[in-house]
């Protein structure tokens, strides 16, 4: 009897003891997630269990929430964390070797463009080999944010990607805090790969300088380029035919980023926005009049009018005054005469009457006027150029034939906006790819061209020297699209990119990198200074105005001729 009642409590120590063991893996999983909430400012805890209830309950004990707690246990409802929670959100998910493929689905799922968020795995039954599996899974979808704690060993382990993947041992989770910047920060020469298009100046072009170096040109490659200098990776380019062919490349995760604006699709992510980009219309500028209507400009045709009345109503005073003794060819041409300030001759060899005296005043001091005023006007016409209406908006654009070349991708982007204008949706043509860049950069001014802002100020640089420009800006939006950085799903270094990002633009670093694409475009030979234009070219003494001179001469000469022969053949 005394040694039943001496084991009894003895036997009840022992289950005492096991049961303080066994919520040690529980005291230590809660430390950690109490330590990591702390460290990342969480502010919220979300708790992912596909398996064994109980166990799960035994390896996180019930305990007072600080926090606001989300718990999922349903492998069906599939939840998306990105723009439905708070991104300061840590995910708690407890696996089990049954369910590995179900839960890493689900949280590939339930990272979706949230990869760079914080994850604590508890995994009683890992080994090297399932820890190495389920980091390279990780490492493909770009979680690299991975905390895994094996409860009864109470270990920790995360893992390094650069330059190649391979297990840490964490001490602690302030261990692990640190190795986002002391390890992650730092890329060992990982190489991150760019697509090119052939059409992407001044975001990304390539050319040899002279001593036949490789220069990596284009503000936007330019971005990538001093990201990876910073981080210490390195850059491969891959060279791409068509957009087409780039979006399949982003899709399938060919490429890394695309320096290139393009329409945002569910087949990739992007960076973070800075701006909105405007899209333009390029037009051609104003041409030159033809030379024959330079005599016709000084005045315009009120001002002609008026000439033509005054000439007729003088002339016919004049040869009702005469009473017969002048006809009304010799009142007309003695009225032009005194118009055109000429001397009037024999005309005036006798004083006239004070009625004939006005009209003579009163022509000679409208002739002196209108005289120098026409010459006048028409050296400086002569001199300066006229020129035709100019395109200041698309309404301008009707009556004209100009066709606006555009690539596929972009025709069935444009004609599908609801608010395109109506002079632009009617003048679209589908053109290859590389002949629409190859025509804004020629400045052909057959056609009309559009582009982004970037890509119209890169083409106008040409000009730069011109007095007369061949094209001008219309001051008119098409349509703005947000300006970021394409990229594949899954890059984990995506998050230190946008950061990056946003203190290259706050510092003014992007703006110098424009300014030295065109720098780049002359010295890759893709922009020309244009020296002259021969259609805008003025020239105030050449042949082609003495041609409209001389068949005016012509035409006097022949009315006068003609007048001569009638008043011969009445008289």
């Amino acid at each position: 009897m005394v040694s039943q009642a001496y084991r009894a409590p003895m036997d009840l120590l022992y289950l005492n003891t096991l049961q303080n063991l066994s919520l040690v893996p529980g005291r230590f999983v809660s430390q950690c997630i109490d330590q990591l909430n702390a460290l990342y400012n969480i502010e919220l805890n979300v708790y992912v269990e596909f398996g064994n209830r109980s166990v799960f309950d035994d390896l996180l004990p019930a305990r007072e929430q600080f926090l606001p707690t989300l718990r999922v246990s349903n492998a069906t409802l599939q939840l998306v964390l990105s723009g439905n929670y708070s991104e300061r959100a840590l995910t708690i998910i407890f696996l089990e070797d049954a369910h590995t493929d179900s839960m890493v689905s689900y949280l590939t799922s339930w990272l979706w463009r949230a990869q760079q968020l914080q994850v604590f795995i508890v995994y009683p039954g890992a080994t090297p080999g399932k820890l190495f599996q389920l980091f390279s899974h990780c490492w493909r979808q770009g979680m690299v944010h991975i905390l895994v704690a094996l409860p009864h060993t109470q270990e920790l382990r995360s893992y390094m990607p650069y330059p190649k993947l391979r297990l840490l041992v964490m001490q602690n989770t302030l261990q692990y805090f640190h190795r986002t910047r002391g390890l992650l920060w730092d890329f060992h020469g990982f190489p991150i790969t760019c697509g090119i298009l052939p059409s992407s100046a001044p975001r990304a072009f390539l050319f040899k300088d002279q001593h036949n170096r490789t220069v990596y040109a284009g503000y936007m490659l330019r971005m990538v380029l001093d990201f990876i200098q910073h981080y210490k990776g390195s850059i491969r380019t891959h060279m791409m035919d068509s957009l087409r062919e780039a979006n399949e490349a982003l899709s399938t995760r060919l490429v890394d980023f695309l320096p290139y604006l393009l329409a945002e699709t569910p087949n990739f992510t992007s960076s973070v926005v800075l701006w909105h980009e405007n899209s333009y219309l390029m037009a051609p500028s104003a041409r030159l009049l033809p030379r024959y209507m330079y005599l016709l400009k000084p005045y315009t045709w009120h001002t002609w009018m008026t000439c033509l009345g005054m000439l007729s109503y003088c002339s016919g005073a004049l040869f009702l005054l005469s009473q017969g003794r002048v006809t009304l060819s010799d009142a007309f041409l003695q009225i032009l005469r005194l118009l055109l300030f000429l001397s009037p001759g024999r005309d005036l060899a006798a004083p006239p009457r004070p009625r004939r005296l006005l009209v003579y005043v009163m022509m000679i001091i409208a002739g002196l006027m209108l005289t120098n005023l026409y010459l006048a006007k028409l050296s400086s016409n002569l001199a300066a150029g006229l020129y035709e209406k100019q395109l200041n908006s698309f309404d301008d654009l009707e009556g004209t034939d100009y066709k606006l070349p555009q690539e596929e991708v972009e025709y069935k982007f444009l004609i599908n906006l609801p608010d395109l204008h109506p002079q632009l949706a009617k003048r679209l043509v589908v053109t290859p790819e590389q002949l629409v860049d190859r025509y804004r950069l020629e400045l052909n001014v057959s056609m009309l061209h559009n582009g982004f802002a970037d890509s119209i100020e890169f083409a106008l640089y040409q000009q730069k020297f011109l007095r007369v420009p061949l094209f001008h800006k219309l001051p008119q939006i098409i349509y703005q699209q947000p300006f970021f950085m394409p990229a594949a799903y899954g890059r984990p270094y995506l998050k230190i990119f946008n950061w990056y990002l946003r203190r290259m633009f706050e510092g003014g670093i992007l703006l110098k990198m424009k300014s030295d694409g065109f720098t780049n475009g002359i010295q890759s030979g893709r922009l020309r200074f244009v020296n002259h234009a021969k259609y805008q070219e003025v020239h105030s003494n050449d042949l082609e105005y003495y041609y409209a001179a001389a068949a005016l001469w012509l035409i006097g000469i022949l009315l006068a001729s003609l007048c001569f022969i009638v008043e011969r053949w009445r008289s």
